[in-house]
């Protein structure tokens, strides 16, 4: 392969201003016949700038594992879940990559040494820690997706809702409402044969118990299942503190909180204030419409695969942990002034 010192020699230059003419470096003067020349000896041996040059990887078949806690009726009653799925479907068909299969855990036929099959592997959900690292022993290209917790030896994609739930709670505070309740689920990480006995705090509980401490107010919360029955029977509980605004941890637990409600006689907005996370197609559609904070859910799934490819081709790069920007859809089950 021609380099710029071959063409330096013949157009009778230095390889430096080969450099410089060739990336268009506008800073440096040189004679129109000069560029010329140098040109016409790089167009003859097809010479291309390396910064010119896209980054390639070489042209294989990637085999590609998911591994998720999800299982098939949480995903047909979620579309967060399904969502994810589908933008690493989309990602990984767009890159020619091959999903050889898609575990839902518990897996009682799964063996650790099976991640050796595959070139990386995508895990959706909150596996116990012992499992990644075991995992990480046979096969070390890994991206998880909506893990939460500090783990520096993975790649891990998940959304800003930390942030988003204490911009929202501010806001409703500006607008006169503190006494704000919160429904939210336990987390079990996932373990082969099943989920573990232990919990660890969910990231949406963590951001309204720290902005109701700093804010010196008492939190009221209800912490049980992520199914409709839960929210149903979080809200019944909640309902005799009287809250002004409810903060509830998922769309599906809404659809529970709202049949509370409406069996106790009260009114969305008007005895209280309703906001949501997830933004799937079913908050536009309860009556009164769910305002909800919404995940770029997709494309989670579509940088996961994104970041999967580099690690496999870059091993030895830092793990990156990416937080997507969540936002809020409001609708009319919140009625407050954005302008505070």
């Amino acid at each position: 392969m021609v380099g710029i010192r071959k063409i330096a020699k013949e157009a009778g230059v230095s390889p430096a201003t080969v450099s410089r003419v060739l990336n268009n470096d506008l800073s440096f003067s040189v004679s129109k016949q000069t560029k010329q020349r140098i040109k016409a000896v790089a167009n003859k041996y097809h010479y291309i700038p390396q910064a010119n040059k896209r980054v390639s990887y070489p042209q294989k078949q990637l085999s590609l594992l998911v591994i998720t806690t999800h299982s098939l009726d949480a995903e047909s009653h979620d579309p967060y879940f399904a969502q994810v799925h589908d933008g690493i479907v989309q990602e990984a068909s767009k890159r020619g990559m091959q999903i050889k299969d898609f575990l839902r855990f518990p897996n009682k036929q799964f063996q650790i040494t099976d991640a050796q099959k595959y070139d990386g592997i995508i895990i959706a959900g909150v596996f116990a820690k012992e499992f990644y690292a075991d995992l990480h022993t046979v096969n070390s290209n890994i991206v998880l997706i909506d893990e939460y917790r500090y783990l520096p030896a993975y790649d891990i994609i998940r959304n800003s809702y930390f942030d988003e739930t204490q911009l929202v709670l501010s806001k409703l505070l500006a607008n006169g409402i503190s006494n704000i309740s919160f429904i939210g689920g336990k987390i079990k990480p996932m373990k082969i044969t099943g989920a573990s006995t232990d919990t660890y705090q969910d990231i949406r509980t963590k951001a309204y118990l720290m902005w109701m401490k700093d804010h010196n107010l008492t939190p009221q919360l209800a912490l049980n299942g992520w199914a409709p029955k839960d929210g149903f029977q979080a809200m019944q509980a909640l309902l005799p503190q009287a809250p002004q605004a409810v903060l509830i941890a998922s769309d599906q637990l809404a659809i529970g909180a709202y049949r509370a409600i409406n069996q106790c006689g009260k009114s969305i907005p008007n005895d209280l204030q309703i906001i949501s996370y997830n933004d799937s197609n079913i908050a536009a559609y309860l009556v009164p419409s769910l305002s909800s904070i919404n995940p770029h859910s997709s494309m989670m799934g579509r940088i996961a695969v994104q970041r999967l490819v580099n690690r496999i081709y870059h091993p030895h790069e830092l793990p990156i942990h990416l937080n997507l920007p969540a936002g809020i859809t409001w609708r009319e089950s919140s009625v407050i002034n954005l302008s505070k």
